[in-house]
């Protein structure tokens, strides 16, 4: 070889290896090279020396906007070139299109009120007969009208029904003539636009309702009593925000009114803001006088009530007096103090949600082991059983009449449409063909609801399994890991048919069910991310899944859990999906600035996950989309958490994609985001058909 060859050959050698870094990170990032992060200000720099990020929270820099802006569309450039993404949005469509379960369900003198949608997308409202199943429609609602809510009297004579019509969702209440299905002259629009419920009185000639602010603060929370047949004018308050100046309340206090048929009183619960506790208040419907009605305060939110159900004499309470979880009162109202109350059901470990009192017996909705469960008491002598329901779910409309025995209810599980039930008096359990749940597919598939160990505790994890029948332990498949959680209804396992979309991709779906603990100074620091990665462990020990497949997503904004689990056991974990995250802690102030020495009470005194995060090593594929306002998570904690993995992530083939509304460049749609999420996750496992284009 010549020496002018030789020469040549090594300069070349030379200017491929200058571009070698480039080559390589082209080659292992398919996506693109991430926006670069702006300067910072000369407050920044000073910032920099504990944390280089700490200038991305000023969301006032014209420079840090713009960065969000490029991240965002970075991003959703990504996601939309991914293969099998458009395919699953269209299946998502057709599932979200089909009915596939009910809307409340209440029973009164033997007849069930329910609600049915027709092809069209119509609402209609049924009165059905429990004992014959003749249906008299009452209600069709026009084409982009729905029902909000409907309330029969208690006699069943009439039901009120508030009619909701875009635009802008105008609400009226209507009330209805179930003997031949008309509609009375009168039409109540002033009616508050979060109304949840109204009630009547014994004999169907009144109801009372939440009556919209004249000007904001006005008289908000404030019940009015309607005369059926009169005029609105004549309409008079009669407790709350506004309506007697000797009986204060505050303008976040909301009211509601209860009413029972063989009861003489009035029962006015009262919510303080976003207190669960309840103040009552009693008055004989006989005494009941507009503003100078002579209400008698039975309990104040010091005395733990949650809530309360009328019973002829009686008033049942369920009170966290003593635990959390609530145990059952029994009041005298001829006597009605709260200290007087006798114990019906004591506190245990199972927690009490709901109350339907029937003839026979006290129906208790209860919550063991993260699924619902369902209990008798019987009125005259006490005595206590735990009935069995016909699956492991959620309990839902759990309705009973005080003239007859048994009690209503809906049940749904996580692979099984909302169903109705009645619990005879003897404890059997049957279907009541109200809500017909089409077949769209659940049925080829499993549902498994485990209780798994929590490490170093006692304690129980709920989880609940979907997957295809027969489907092999060999850890090939997907798994997806859902994070749930809430308190009472809310934090129990829905049917939801979207799930089929998932499903049908030959995946596993897990739900870890983790329950919300109110008690702060109780509150245990790695409260949530033990089921997590309890959840992760268990499904990867059992093979249904492995770390190279599996995914996990946390929907609920303002959480921390996946966040601490990926930068803790990243080994866990191929792929991660979340909504904002709370990935450090915030100083109190102004501009909620962070904590830069990582320490937090919110985090029990550990390092946060933003902290957690160290260059050098392998982490999941992440995707956080931050939709500002949502919550009190600032979204500048999801930019900086993101921007962090961009830079610490030794496993560049995996991406960390960061998306915000803030920046006005990404319009959120709830089900193009579940296709972006999933097409997503369904990547980063290389399952088949989910490839960059």
């Amino acid at each position: 070889m010549s020496g002018s060859r030789y020469i040549q050959q090594i300069k070349q050698l030379a200017v491929l290896l200058t571009f070698w870094p480039v080559l390589a990170l082209a080659q292992l990032q398919p996506w693109g090279n991430y926006p670069a992060l702006p300067k910072p200000s000369a407050s920044g720099q000073a910032e920099q020396a504990d944390d280089r990020h700490r200038f991305l929270e000023s969301l006032s820099d014209a420079q840090v906007r713009a960065w969000m802006k490029k991240q965002t569309d970075f991003a959703n450039a990504a996601l939309a070139n991914i293969s099998g993404r458009d395919a699953l949005l269209k299946r998502l469509k057709v599932l979200q299109s089909t009915e596939f379960g009910a809307g409340s369900l209440l029973e009164v003198r033997g007849m069930q009120f329910f609600v049915r949608i027709t092809a069209d997308n119509r609402q209609q409202l049924f009165m059905r007969n429990a004992a014959t199943n003749a249906e008299r429609l009452l209600l069709l609602t026009e084409i982009g009208q729905s029902i909000g809510l409907f309330t029969p009297s208690v006699d069943g004579s009439h039901v009120a029904v508030t009619i909701i019509t875009p635009p802008g969702q105008r609400q009226s209440l209507r009330i209805i003539k179930t003997g031949d299905a008309s509609m009375l002259k009168d039409n109540l629009e002033m009616i508050d636009a979060d109304i949840k419920d109204v009630a009547w009185n014994a004999d169907s000639t009144a109801i009372y309702y939440r009556k919209s602010a004249t000007k904001p603060g006005a008289d908000r929370g404030a019940i009015w009593q309607h005369l059926l047949g009169s005029k609105l004018e004549t309409d008079v308050p009669v407790i709350g925000p506004g309506v007697n100046k000797s009986r204060r309340f505050a303008v976040s206090d909301i009211v509601s009114i209860r009413t029972r048929a063989n009861s003489p009183y009035l029962l006015a619960a009262v919510q303080h803001g976003h207190n669960q506790e309840r103040s009552l208040y009693v008055i004989k419907q006989d005494q009941l006088n507009g503003a100078a009605s002579p209400w008698q305060r039975i309990a104040a939110p010091a005395d733990k009530v949650r809530n309360a159900w009328l019973a002829g004499e009686q008033l049942y309470l369920l009170s966290t007096k003593k635990k959390n979880t609530g145990a059952i009162l029994k009041l005298d109202l001829k006597t009605p103090q709260i200290s007087t109350a006798k114990e019906v059901l004591p506190a245990s470990s199972d927690e009490l949600l709901d109350v339907a009192v029937a003839r026979n017996a006290l129906y208790i909705h209860a919550v063991e082991a993260g699924y619902s469960k369902l209990m008798k008491v019987e009125l005259d002598g006490g005595k206590q059983e735990d009935l069995s329901l016909p699956r492991s779910g959620r309990i839902s409309d759990l309705s009973a009449d005080a003239d007859s025995e048994g009690v209503l209810f809906v049940l749904e599980a996580a692979n099984a449409a909302p169903l109705a039930y009645r619990a005879l008096a003897g404890g059997q359990v049957r279907n009541v063909e109200v809500f017909r749940a089409p077949q769209v597919g659940f049925h080829r598939f499993v549902s498994k609801n485990l209780s798994i160990s929590r490490p170093g505790s006692n304690k129980k994890i709920a989880l609940t399994l979907l997957y295809s029948e027969g489907m092999e332990l060999d850890g090939k498949r997907p798994g997806l890991l859902m994070v749930d959680t809430g308190t009472g209804l809310s934090k129990l396992a829905r049917f939801d048919t979207l799930r089929l979309a998932w499903l049908e991709q030959d995946a596993l779906m897990a739900i870890v069910h983790i329950p919300a603990n109110e008690n702060a100074k109780q509150k245990n620091p790695n409260e949530g991310l033990d089921e997590v990665i309890a959840a992760a462990d268990y499904l990867i020990a059992e093979g249904y899944t492995s770390p190279k497949k599996l995914v996990a997503q946390e929907t609920t904004p303002g959480k921390r859990w996946l966040a601490q689990a990926i930068s803790q056991r990243p080994e866990l974990f191929v792929a991660m999906q979340s909504a904002a995250v709370l990935s450090e802690a915030v100083t109190a102030g102004k501009n909620q600035k962070s904590n830069a020495g990582g320490k937090s009470n919110v985090t029990g005194g550990n390092l946060s996950p933003y902290a957690s995060l160290s260059a050098g090593r392998s982490y999941p594929a992440t995707l956080i989309s931050a939709r500002f306002g949502l919550a009190d998570t600032p979204i500048w904690m999801s930019g900086k958490f993101s921007a962090r993995l961009q830079a610490a992530n030794e496993e560049k083939s995996r991406p960390a994609l960061f998306r915000t509304d803030f920046a006005g460049s990404w319009k959120y749609d709830a089900l193009s985001e579940l296709a972006d999420n999933w097409a997503f996750l369904l990547w980063q496992t290389g399952h088949k058909g989910f490839v960059l284009k």
